[in-house]
Order: C-alpha cells, then sequence, then structure tokens
C-alpha cells in the first residue's frame, strides 16, 4: 500500500513539475535593448524607463500576451547582442543587408524622417545639396557609431576619403555641443529627438533643421532570429495595425507632439 502511495505522490508531482516547465517554456518574454535617446528611450525622473518607443512596445506585446523587459546598452553593443540572441528587440531600426541576417524587422512604429541641422549661420549654405557634396566641400558630419541612417549615409561609410569627414561618437548629445562649437558642421537625427534635445540643451534657436531631408527607407522594430519566428513578427505587426485603429494610440503619442499618423505635425525648415 506504502509502494502504491509513494507511486501516485511521484507521480503527480513529476506532473506538477512538467506542468510549470511548460508553463514556463511558452511564458512570452521579449527584452528589449534601449540607450538613453530621449524621447524614444529614456530614464524618467523617477528612476523608471519609459518614451515613446518603449510605450508602444510595452502595449503592444501587452495584447500579444507577453511581459516587456529593458537592457540598456548601447546600439553597437545591442545589434551584437541582438545577433547573439542575448537580446530580442531593438526598436527603430535601419534594415540594413547585413542586419537582415541575424533579424527579422516589424512595421516602424513611427514614420520620422532623418534631417541634417548645422548651426543657424549655415543652413542658407546647405541648399539643395546632398551629403556626398558637403563632404567633398570639406564639411565635417557627425553621427551616432554603429547608426546608418541612410543609404546615402552608407555609401560615404565605405568611401574612405569621406568616411574620414565622418565623427562618429557612441552617445549623440554630445554631438550638439560639438556642432554648436564647431567641431562638426552637421549632424543627423530624426526631427523627434532633435527638437527634444535642443530644446532641452537651449540651443533650439543656434541649430536649426535644412532642408536636407533623408527619404524613409525600410526599417522598425529589428527581432532576433535565434529568439523570435515570422510569425511572431506577423502577430506584432497585426497588434500594431489594429492599435493604430484605436484612440489608444494617440493618447500615447501625444506626449511626445506627435500625431497619429506617427508623425511630427510639422517640420520647421
Amino acid at each position: 500500500m506504502a509502494r502504491k502511495w509513494l507511486r501516485a505522490t511521484l507521480t503527480v508531482g513529476l506532473t506538477l513539475l512538467a506542468g510549470l516547465a511548460v508553463a514556463k517554456e511558452a511564458r512570452c518574454v521579449k527584452t528589449l535593448a534601449w540607450s538613453d535617446d530621449p524621447p524614444h528611450t529614456m530614464r524618467l525622473p523617477d528612476g523608471s524607463v519609459g518614451g515613446v518607443e518603449i510605450a508602444l512596445h510595452r502595449e503592444l506585446l501587452a495584447t500579444m500576451g507577453c511581459e516587456l523587459r529593458l537592457a540598456e546598452m548601447p546600439f553597437a553593443r545591442a545589434l551584437s547582442e541582438l545577433r547573439a540572441g542575448r537580446v530580442d528587440v531593438i526598436p527603430a531600426t535601419l534594415a540594413r543587408p547585413e542586419r537582415k541576417a541575424y533579424a527579422r524587422f516589424s512595421k516602424p512604429l513611427l514614420y520620422l524622417h532623418n534631417v541634417l541641422y548645422v548651426r543657424a549661420e549655415d543652413v542658407p549654405r546647405v541648399g539643395h545639396q546632398r551629403l556626398a557634396d558637403l563632404v567633398d566641400q570639406g564639411w565635417r558630419l557627425g553621427g551616432q557609431v554603429g547608426v546608418v541612417y541612410s543609404s546615402e549615409f552608407a555609401a560615404l561609410l565605405q568611401d574612405p576619403v569621406r568616411a574620414s569627414k565622418l565623427e562618429q561618437v557612441p552617445y549623440r548629445p554630445s554631438l550638439w555641443k560639438m556642432l554648436d562649437h564647431r567641431r562638426v558642421d552637421g549632424v543627423l537625427v530624426n526631427q523627434l529627438t532633435a527638437a527634444y534635445e535642443l530644446r532641452q540643451l537651449g540651443l533650439q534657436e543656434r541649430i536649426r533643421a535644412t532642408s536636407l531631408t533623408l527619404p524613409l527607407e525600410s526599417g522598425g522594430s529589428a527581432w532576433s532570429r535565434l529568439t523570435t519566428d515570422e510569425a511572431f513578427v506577423q502577430r506584432f505587426d497585426q497588434a500594431l495595425n489594429d492599435l493604430r485603429q484605436r484612440q489608444r494610440y494617440a493618447e500615447l503619442l501625444a506626449p511626445y507632439g506627435l500625431t497619429p499618423s506617427g508623425q511630427m505635425p510639422q517640420a520647421r525648415p
């Protein structure tokens, strides 16, 4: 009798352990790599992490029954961690050919152009020129390490002579000071980030946007191929489509001065 009771107890125990293992395996947790890039991803005054990209990813993953975890690291390291499968997703990432080898890309959560910003007195000098024209004239352009702003910018990186005129730093906020102090002549960044950071630094009158706007290219959230299958990415895209049909989308964007189109109301010339 005791043996039967022991066998029954072991069977129940093993069944419970198996059930817990399945439940743990089925639990959906996605780790998002972020760096201080306000107002997209940033440390809030209370010590928590927020920003429009974090808010949108948290909302979308919650509707899919998933938990969002955050890992702070520079963008260049985030790409390496994504390739290794140690993080699951990087927001707002250009879908470069080399990245497609290790990442799947969902639709962009926002539609923001990268724009060239210069000192106010230099705006007329830019005119209708492109990046290569300015670099060939001796302009030094600033950008963030690991960030490729467009195919046009990628072409500059692949040209040794032109690449020598590009200043790349790990943390973008320092680029504004370099521009203000004439260590670089132009900075590439999207309009939302520029509006936020220039206002924070009190440089919105000394540094201005030019008419040199880089075209929108394919990209969005980059998901590690080692941890995320195509079916999940498609579900994420559908969740985004559904969210855009609801008032909740506008509510999430409004604190950042964005319209429900995912764009800024207007870009100041």
